[in-house]
């Protein structure tokens, strides 16, 4: 299992994403998490929903992690910094656009033997 965390300014936007990459992607090898916005709904993003997304995805085997925008990258990279270094392993913040990168990747993606050369197409758009 690889695990997608979606992280946007906008909750809509990573709900909306993850709900398109459930229903088209169909792919059991992937679980698509939405990590965006911040709790009183405003837009923003939040290093702690992004570290409590991780957390719930130990089981993977990868956790790539895809942002929109600035802050939502130093968010992902700060909730990164707030794992174990064992677990920091498991996990990748993906250099390629929110929508189209992890879409990709959810179509792809059959196992881990092919996720680099899917990350590095992805980090090519």
């Amino acid at each position: 299992m690889i695990s997608l965390i979606l992280v946007s300014h906008s909750k809509m936007i990573t709900d909306g994403l993850k709900q398109m990459i459930d229903g088209m992607a169909n792919n059991s090898n992937v679980n698509a998490i939405s990590a965006g916005g911040i709790t009183n709904g405003d837009f923003g993003t939040n290093p702690i929903t992004i570290y409590d997304a991780i957390m719930t995805e130990l089981q993977s085997e990868k956790i790539l992690i895809f942002t929109d925008i600035g802050s939502a990258v130093l968010s992902a990279e700060t909730a990164i910094d707030m794992l174990e270094s064992e677990l920091q392993n498991k996990v990748h913040l993906v250099d390629a656009p929110l929508v189209e990168g992890a879409f990709i990747t959810a179509v792809q993606i059959t196992d881990l033997s092919c996720l680099n050369d899917v990350i590095a197409e992805v980090e090519a758009i």
